[in-house]
């Protein structure tokens, strides 16, 4: 500090404010030091003498020049503070900053942001495809595209679970599909994740020509083979409907499930399922499937049916002509294990082919015994059944009492010394009202006093079924078929 230092007034107001004579800043009158430097302010002297100002024109030079400096200080500007109302302001600001800041930290951590897309998942929020990206650029994730994954998740509610934590504590599944990944930033500060998928591919494969191979209903090819395979994809895992589509045996054909495609199966089965088998049966007989004609059993009782239209409730009926009615088989249900084998067709009252055979030999058995005998007690067969039960009203029936007369006509012959029948099935047919007509030959054997003689005559019986058992309720007239003589003199 100066201890002499004076305090000087304006010059052109001696009683205006004042100001320190060191720093310039304005000071209260009479202060003994100033405020802001802390400077020892002077009092300004009364005016000296005339004579004294008059004798030094120094000191007059110092005044003016020191007055002008003051005069100067007077007019600099002064520094303002900040308003108050401003450093509030500034304050909040900053306050919502770091508040904004923690809050998206918050909002956009991993975890956070895997749990939104979960939701998302679970409710199949608009816009969800937006959360997952691809590791194939060829594969671009769309609502479409990512909906067969959400799908899947509908029908599987642990697979969601599982994905979920997988996801959640290593960041990506166990089967490799799925990796929750850093993909960018969000408004320059937080990390953006998404779900990242591994595409995968399957390959198509069906058995015919001309098929189409479907997925999800959208037709994806046309097979131009019976060996034909289409590779799919890239493809978002999830649950597809895969179909084939075509024509086989003039037969509208489909192949229809749902699969889930998670890379693990290279390729899926869409062959047009065909069956094929043989047929047996009277010859005839139109063969229908599922009511679609399939042709008409041959001379040799056979039928081949061949590509025939899998499904699982193929039903295989006969219709054979009686009169002017068609009379339809028994039904046959055709499973897997008809495939490339023989398939019988029945009609009701109709005997088998072994059921016939075994009829007419023990039916001619009790014949040859009666007319061996002469004896009616005698006309049985092996097993004690008296010949009358093999025909409708017993003894009544008109037939039955021919093959009497014939027998005890035979036996009553001198000239006969004995007679073989053999009977054998030529074929047998459905008839009207639950019978069937039973056509036989019977071939008769005669050892004559002078000469051997053999007779072949064919009959048609018309049969009907009595209980477990059959009985013939008419035959027709014999035909001859054949008939030789052999006698002694040709021996020799």
């Amino acid at each position: 500090m100066k201890p002499n230092q004076r305090f000087y007034q304006a010059a052109d107001d001696r009683q205006a404010r004042q100001f320190c004579p060191n720093c310039g800043q304005p000071v209260n009158p009479g202060a003994a030091f100033c405020g802001h430097c802390g400077a020892q302010l002077g009092v300004a002297s009364e005016p000296q003498s005339a004579a004294a100002t008059d004798s030094s024109s120094s000191a007059s030079q110092e005044t003016a020049r020191a007055t002008t400096t003051v005069g100067q200080r007077q007019t600099a500007p002064q520094r303002r503070r900040m308003p108050k109302w401003l450093g509030a302001l500034l304050a909040i600001l900053v306050v919502a900053l770091v508040a904004a800041y923690l809050v998206g930290r918050n909002y956009f951590a991993p975890g956070k942001q895997l749990e939104r897309d979960i939701t998302a998942i679970q409710s199949h929020q608009k816009g969800v495809a937006k959360q997952f990206t691809s590791s194939d650029p060829s594969l671009k994730i769309t609502s479409k595209t990512i909906d067969p994954l959400l799908t899947h998740f509908d029908n599987n509610k642990q697979a969601l679970a599982r994905f979920r934590s997988q996801l959640k504590s290593q960041k990506f599944t166990n089967d490799g599909l799925f990796e929750f990944k850093k993909t960018g930033k969000q408004w320059l500060l937080f990390d953006q994740y998404k779900i990242q998928v591994k595409p995968v591919y399957a390959s198509l494969t069906t058995n015919h020509d001309d098929v189409q191979l479907k997925i999800n209903g959208k037709r994806v090819a046309t097979s131009n083979s019976d060996d034909y395979s289409y590779k799919a994809g890239p493809l978002v895992p999830g649950d597809y409907q895969l179909s084939a589509v075509g024509t086989v045996s003039d037969t509208e054909l489909k192949n229809t499930n749902t699969y889930y495609l998670n890379g693990k199966q290279s390729s899926y089965d869409l062959s047009l399922r065909t069956i094929s088998f043989n047929v047996v049966g009277t010859p005839g007989t139109s063969v229908y499937l599922n009511n679609k004609s399939f042709g008409t059993i041959g001379d040799d009782g056979n039928l081949a049916i061949e590509d025939a239209a899998w499904s699982s409730d193929l039903e295989l009926v006969g219709k054979y002509p009686v009169k002017k009615t068609m009379v339809k088989s028994q039904p046959v249900k055709i499973t897997e294990d008809d495939a490339d084998t023989d398939v019988n067709l029945t009609f009701d009252g109709v005997m088998s082919e072994d059921d016939a055979g075994t009829y007419l030999d023990d039916m001619f058995s009790a014949i040859s015994d009666y007319t061996s005998s002469g004896e009616i007690a005698d006309a049985t067969d092996s097993d004690g059944k008296d010949l009358d039960e093999y025909f409708a009203n017993g003894t009544a029936n008109k037939d039955y009492q021919e093959f009497i007369t014939m027998a005890k006509g035979y036996y009553k012959n001198e000239d006969v010394l004995n007679v073989m029948y053999t009977p054998s099935v030529v074929s047998i047919a459905p008839g009207e009202d639950n019978q069937c007509e039973l056509t036989y030959d019977v071939k008769y054997e005669f050892v004559n006093s002078e000469d051997e003689r053999t007779q072949i005559f064919r009959y048609t019986a018309t049969v009907k079924k009595s209980g477990d058992d059959y009985q013939i309720v008419s035959i027709s007239p014999a035909e001859k078929i054949s008939a030789t003589t052999e006698t002694d003199d040709e021996d020799d």
